[in-house]
């Protein structure tokens, strides 16, 4: 597989595109409009291109919600005629909606899945951190508070025991609306503890208590996504991006994506409301790499091949149930962030070291594989209300690597995000690859390069290596 380096700046021009249809309803002639959330992408790069956008968001009878002018990005609420009365306007390349449903809309939170209640752990060994020899990893680092890793997620209760102590609320910040927000600690999830439970495999302090992370000297931030439904739109996305960016000169140098981007978990390019998504996001995630920012992202539960790709059976979500039949796709729809250019991608390994059933696979975009739980043993980290919880998937693998890349920048502060992606992947363990797994050289469609090993990654290079069952 390729190594996927870090992604360049955007163009300064984006090209018109021929439009095709949208998926929000067309406009009423009668009665009050519903409003939806769109994403406007500006002929150019930089604050004129962006003034320029903004003033026909306005003129199209739209509000501008914020604007992102260093990725040429506007965040924007307007009716269903919106996109279509916006299009074609000076400054404007591309106009699309980020969800098919009004934005008064919501839709009822399912039931958390894969997730029992914990006992206070007592530092109890954790077999998820032993699989990658963060214990031995931990002798050497056990990183440092001069590194920040973000937790992009629905958010994350930095009163927890065994987080307060590593958290960062300088850095922290709430986008699930598209914009950024602080006040009142509003990076802290509504109703979900996922995030939280991502932070405490990332970096949970060594306190004689709870658990410990793979990185437990490590910074933590929280950049919430995710709204009050626990859906993360394209608006909060770009709004993370860029957040990243202009945060990394402050230690933020690794960023952990444990989700996907909703309503549409495959989004096409030949879907204008989906392509002006994709180009947004991508946009935004370059911004974030050029600055220095080490993105790893979460390959998802769907046992789906994301290299052979001919239907999504999720798609749209965010109307409150499953969609009608499933929609045929290409090879050109991506899964994001996952599919992002320069993101490190994780798959799941179960208790037994082999893969997990439920996550995803793919020769050339699985990148790496760590432990994520299942077949009866999940991942014990940190919950809601002081608690602590058992999860499965690999939204728990991500963070494994994500505390191996905070260990590696705070033995090396000046290697750039190449760099480390080039450590993690040299020293991965390789595992088996029996079919219907495939390879290409020494990486395979299950594991990418192999099974993330905190001490190969952080011991010196020239150190023989020690050798492992």
């Amino acid at each position: 597989m390729r190594m996927r380096a870090a992604i360049a700046m955007v163009s300064a021009v984006v090209s018109a595109v021929v439009l095709v249809g949208t998926t929000v309803p067309a406009a009423r002639a009668d009665g009050p409009q519903d409003t939806y959330s769109y994403l406007v992408l500006t002929r150019s790069v930089g604050a004129a291109g962006t003034l320029l956008a903004e003033s026909a968001v306005r003129q199209a009878g739209g509000v501008v919600v914020q604007a992102y002018a260093p990725v040429g990005v506007v965040v924007a609420h307007g009716g269903p005629g919106f996109a279509a009365a916006l299009r074609g306007r000076p400054g404007v390349a591309r106009v699309g909606a980020t969800r098919t449903v009004p934005i008064r809309a919501t839709a009822p939170v399912p039931p958390a899945v894969g997730a029992a209640p914990a006992a206070d752990p007592g530092e109890a060994p954790q077999w998820n951190l032993a699989m990658v020899h963060a214990y031995e990893a931990q002798r050497i680092t056990e990183g440092s508070p001069d590194v920040v890793v973000a937790v992009v997620d629905a958010g994350v209760d930095d009163r927890h025991p065994d987080l307060a102590p590593n958290f960062d609320a300088a850095l922290s910040v709430d986008c699930s609306t598209g914009r950024p927000i602080r006040a009142g600690a509003a990076w802290r999830a509504p109703r979900s503890d996922h995030g939280t439970h991502v932070a405490g495999t990332i970096a949970a302090a060594r306190n004689g208590s709870g658990v410990v992370g793979v990185a437990p000297r490590t910074r933590i931030a929280a950049v919430r996504l995710g709204d009050a439904d626990s859906l993360f739109h394209g608006e909060a996305s770009v709004c993370g991006f860029v957040w990243l960016a202009e945060h990394a000169d402050r230690g933020l140098r690794i960023a952990n994506h444990s989700y996907y981007d909703d309503p549409w978990w495959l989004l096409c390019p030949d879907d204008e409301d989906q392509a002006v998504i994709q180009e947004a996001v991508r946009r935004a995630a370059a911004y974030a790499a050029a600055h220095g920012v080490l993105s790893i992202a979460a390959a998802g539960n769907d046992d789906y091949d994301l290299a052979h790709k001919t239907v999504d059976r999720r798609s749209p979500n965010d109307a409150g149930r499953a969609p009608d039949r499933p929609r045929p796709v290409t090879a050109a729809c991506r899964m994001l962030p996952a599919e992002l250019p320069g993101v490190i991608t994780v798959a799941a390994l179960g208790a037994d070291g082999r893969r997990a059933s439920y996550s995803n696979t793919g020769l050339g975009v699985i990148d790496l594989t760590a432990p994520g739980g299942g077949a009866g043993e999940g991942v014990l980290s940190t919950a809601r209300d002081g608690g602590w919880a058992i999860k499965s998937g690999t939204s728990m693998a991500t963070p494994a690597v994500s505390g191996v890349a905070a260990l590696l920048a705070a033995r090396h502060p000046t290697w750039t995000p190449a760099e480390i992606t080039a450590r993690l992947y040299a020293t991965a363990d390789p595992l088996p690859c029996a079919a219907p797994c495939t390879t290409s050289g020494n990486v395979d469609s299950y594991h990418g390069h192999g099974l993330v090993d905190a001490l190969r990654a952080v011991e010196p290079a020239d150190r023989p290596d020690p050798g492992r069952p």
